[in-house]
């Protein structure tokens, strides 16, 4: 079973080698564009060397555009099966394994593969809670995301960036058929709501998160390249401080809303 891994990044130094190095041992091949990263985001890429990984600089895109860039990954993906990959996001090798065992036997109707999120908060030890998470789908709310999607003919994403769904001709986005999706057992980890780039701070998420008996990527304990920022980072003390005022308001909206 082959799969190809898509990527499209703007300023991600801070996790990118860690998410492609995560997924590339079970990849065939890799599509990574770039989209104006004036961070390290380029080098840090460029410093991976492998064969699947298939590089280009896209420049700047509006949320229009970068759909059609989605779009034109899926023209060069030769594979059944595709796997969108964040610049922030990383894969347990268990994780992994268990995808590529469930493309490889599921049905035939199954046209995407649900994946629960952990989400950290803080630094990679602290974790957002599951009533954080807003994502519906399957019956389930929470720390949920589509990741891979069977290439079927006549299906394209429609929409803008952030909001665009993977669709056929009836215009139904495909987290809309449940008996066309499937979930899998274990999580990957999505670093969004930590530092993931020099030029982007004020995307940090400023909460207390809580502690849990969960084994980190093995990603994050590779010998890595000196260009590439280690994952143990954590808050300033200003930014704890500011963590700790936000977090109880945060946690009293969260049951209200």
């Amino acid at each position: 079973m082959q799969l190809t891994a898509h990527m499209i990044v703007k300023n991600e130094e801070q996790w990118v080698w860690y998410a492609v190095s995560s997924v590339i041992p079970f990849v065939s091949r890799f599509l990574i564009y770039d989209t104006g990263s004036t961070d390290r985001t380029v080098a840090i890429i460029k410093s991976i060397n492998s064969k699947k990984i298939h590089f280009l600089a896209k420049g700047k895109v509006t949320p229009k555009e970068l759909v059609v860039l989605r779009n034109e990954q899926i023209k060069n993906t030769k594979t059944e099966w595709f796997l969108l990959v964040d610049g922030d996001e990383v894969w347990p090798k268990k994780t992994s394994q268990e995808l590529v065992s469930v493309l490889r036997n599921c049905d035939k109707n199954i046209s995407a593969i649900v994946s629960k999120t952990i989400v950290p908060v803080g630094d990679v030890f602290h974790y957002q809670s599951e009533s954080a998470g807003k994502y519906s789908i399957l019956g389930r709310k929470g720390h949920f995301n589509i990741r891979a999607y069977r290439k079927r003919t006549g299906f394209l994403w429609q929409g803008l960036y952030p909001k665009e769904s993977y669709q056929g001709k009836d215009g139904i986005a495909i987290q809309e058929k449940d008996s066309q999706l499937l979930l899998l057992k274990n999580p990957y980890w999505h670093l969004t709501h930590l530092r993931r780039s020099s030029k982007t701070k004020d995307k940090i998420k400023y909460e207390i998160g809580s502690t849990k008996d969960i084994a980190l990527p093995e990603v994050f304990f590779l010998s890595r390249p000196n260009i590439v920022p280690s994952p143990w980072i954590t808050y300033s003390g200003t930014e704890k401080l500011r963590a700790l005022i936000r977090t109880p308001l945060v946690t009293v909206k969260r049951i209200f809303t």
